[in-house]
């Protein structure tokens, strides 16, 4: 039983992974259904830039994070969301939606305002997952045999003390890659969506004179402390070639009266 053991160990998924049949293409999961009904293994992303009338970034923010967390039907979730106050106001949403919700959120962030950027960005997710599939295809057949050497172990206490070891080290690899087959499938089946908010007032042309007239007095201010601290550095050195300036002109006369 002990040279049964040792021989079906030889076959761990993680020393050598070819040893055990692969069952087939992820698509015959059914975790992977959503995925295969995409088409492809295809992780979107989407990121959306909208130009909102001055006052109003702080409002559509509310607007969309309200309606990401009203959207049972799309599993909005959402990751960050932020804002920045004053002169320049701006915002930011990320969420994680299923693909038909996408379009419907970037649509109320469009209503309040326009719609200046609009990006989507994909990575293709086919080759981790289909490595993944076929790795937890290995470690259940490998835990099948397990369980049936175990089943035959009968009193043999040396055997059945490895066998459960080696059973508790295959499931610990099993959810561990069967986490990693979930998040890589909510990948696919989700999408991405960032949007940025700014205020429509920092595209505009009088835009930079109206920050330079509200910044004069600052700038100003700036300046004189700036010239201030500039003659503080150049006071000592103003002295020191006046006295140089002295001994050159003393020198320079008896030289002429020579």
């Amino acid at each position: 039983m002990l040279f049964s053991l040792q021989g079906c160990s030889q076959h761990h998924p993680s020393g050598a992974a070819g040893e055990l049949a692969y069952s087939g293409p992820p698509g015959k999961h059914a975790a992977a259904a959503g995925a295969q009904a995409r088409g492809k293994y295809l992780a979107y992303e989407h990121s959306v830039t909208v130009d909102s009338p001055e006052g109003g970034v702080k409002p559509l923010l509310d607007k969309l994070v309200a309606a990401c967390q009203a959207d049972v039907t799309s599993q909005c979730t959402l990751l960050a969301s932020g804002v920045e106050g004053g002169r320049e106001s701006r915002a930011h949403i990320r969420v994680r939606i299923k693909k038909a919700g996408v379009e419907p959120l970037v649509a109320l962030a469009a209503s309040g305002g326009e719609v200046a950027s609009r990006n989507t960005a994909a990575e293709d997710l086919e080759s981790p997952i289909r490595d993944n599939a076929k790795r937890l295809d290995m470690l259940r057949s490998y835990r099948e045999k397990l369980l049936a050497l175990e089943a035959k172990a009968g009193n043999n206490a040396d055997a059945l003390i490895k066998l459960s070891q080696e059973l508790a080290t295959v499931q610990s690899e099993l959810e561990s890659a069967t986490g990693v087959e979930a998040r890589l499938m909510e990948r696919v089946n989700m999408d991405l969506l960032n949007i940025s908010i700014q205020s429509r007032t920092q595209r505009g042309f009088w835009s930079p004179v109206k920050r330079s007239l509200g910044d004069y007095g600052s700038n100003l201010s700036e300046g004189i402390a700036t010239a201030i601290t500039g003659t503080a550095y150049m006071l000592p050195w103003a002295l020191i070639l006046f006295v140089l300036g002295l001994v050159v002109r003393k020198v320079w006369r008896k030289v002429r009266k020579q």
